[in-house]
């Protein structure tokens, strides 16, 4: 019996063997493993609502914390709002990476469109339009009377959002950069000090405008987890934008997402986050911080790094638990020569940020350092080179797979 079992199982062994060889094993595999452009955009599209999400929920932990210390203001509690800050920013910073895909963010003439972007993360800030600033900094602050310090103002979400960029484009209300300097104040520090802004959490005690102070941070946090939850519910599985999304053109869908990880890498990051601040003389001392991102909490580092790793997630479809078709994989199937390069370029400028991001030099220190005209860049100026030829490799492997940026 033990003989005619061996037979059987190899009669049934060969039969399967030439039944599969019958078949194309070439284009079984390839079709098993072929990527289409729906199945990366539908990735995409489950990526950008994950992070939109994950930015919102940190953002209300950040509003808890902060209603939690206007409620009882004493340095603990000051200490734990700037620690939410600086989490909740840690998401936000990789959802830069879908802006300039002609989405809700940053477009305002369509049904869905939010337009939020500007009230958001808007920076530089002449901070004096907000609140009061040191004597002798009005030369990178501005002389304004501030919203806090004029009594006749109301401080509602409707006035606030309103008086963004109502001036030119530094007078800013509202948004990230706002709370930030409700929370740390100016910098008025050397670079060298390694010191974020030092104010102290008797602004929203005894100091003059107290209470109007503790309401603005709160009706700036409120402004922000708003429109955090309309871009989350805008991006959900049959959300507004998501239906209009998932029924773009597969070449259209991808252009537009491609491009928002070209115009990050190859533009906002290096060039208006990176060099502005490197050749800038604003900010004491004439050193350039006033112009870096997050200039009252030194925080610019975590933001190179988070717009970085957004490009990433895009690139090559990955996003925590969310993994699947990506762009990176459509131009392997087209091309591998030029998706190596990809690559290989991506890894590179990771390296570079990551340089910036983890060193023991704060960034407005690091850009007293360098000049966009040094003939030897340092690690600054590297990194701006190494994202720019990313984001070349990116336009490249887009005509490779038939998408012109």
């Amino acid at each position: 019996m033990k003989t005619n079992v061996l037979k059987t199982t190899a009669v049934i062994v060969l039969t399967l063997s030439l039944f599969s060889c019958g078949n194309d094993d070439d284009v079984t595999t390839e079709n098993i493993n072929a990527v289409s452009k729906t199945d990366v955009t539908a990735n995409y599209g489950n990526i950008v609502y994950q992070t939109y999400l994950d930015s919102y929920n940190s953002a209300v932990d950040m509003q808890t914390t902060i209603n939690a210390f206007v409620t009882t203001p004493n340095q603990a509690n000051f200490d734990l709002a700037k620690t939410a800050w600086l989490d909740a920013r840690e998401f936000y910073g990789l959802t830069e990476a879908f802006r300039e895909c002609n989405g809700p963010v940053d477009t305002e003439s369509n049904a869905w469109s939010l337009g939020s972007e500007g009230q958001m993360n808007a920076w530089p800030i002449d901070e004096s339009y907000i609140d009061y600033v040191a004597a002798g900094t009005e030369d990178y602050a501005n002389d304004y009377d501030s919203i806090i310090g004029d009594d006749s103002v109301t401080i509602d979400q409707t006035t606030i959002t309103g008086l963004n960029e109502d001036i030119n484009d530094k007078s800013i209300s509202t948004g990230w950069h706002a709370i930030e300097f409700l929370l740390w104040g100016q910098d008025n520090t050397m670079p060298v000090d390694d010191l974020p802004g030092t104010r102290a959490f008797t602004d929203y005690t005894t100091a003059d405008h107290a209470d109007r102070r503790a309401l603005y941070l709160q009706t700036a946090t409120n402004v922000l987890v708003n429109d955090l939850n309309a871009l989350t519910t805008t991006w959900s599985p049959g959300g507004t934008y998501r239906v209009v999304f998932d029924n773009l053109s597969d070449d259209i869908a991808l252009r537009q997402l491609i491009n928002g990880a070209f115009f990050i890498a190859g533009d906002e990051l290096s060039s208006e986050r990176i060099i502005a601040p490197v050749d800038s003389t604003d900010g004491i001392g004439g050193l350039g911080q006033e112009d870096e991102h997050s200039c009252f909490s030194d925080n610019t580092h975590r933001d190179i790094y988070a717009n970085a790793k957004g490009v990433y997630n895009v690139v090559f479809g990955d996003y925590n638990a969310i993994t699947g078709a990506s762009f990176y994989d459509l131009v392997k199937q087209a091309n591998p020569t030029q998706a190596a390069t990809l690559k290989t370029a991506a890894d590179n400028a990771m390296d570079k940020v990551n340089a910036i991001g983890n060193n023991t030099q704060p960034f407005d220190y690091l850009i007293t350092l360098e000049s966009s005209t040094d003939s030897n860049f340092g690690i600054v100026m590297q990194s701006v080179q190494a994202l720019q030829d990313w984001a070349d490799e990116i336009s490249a492997s887009a005509d490779a797979i038939g998408i012109s940026l």
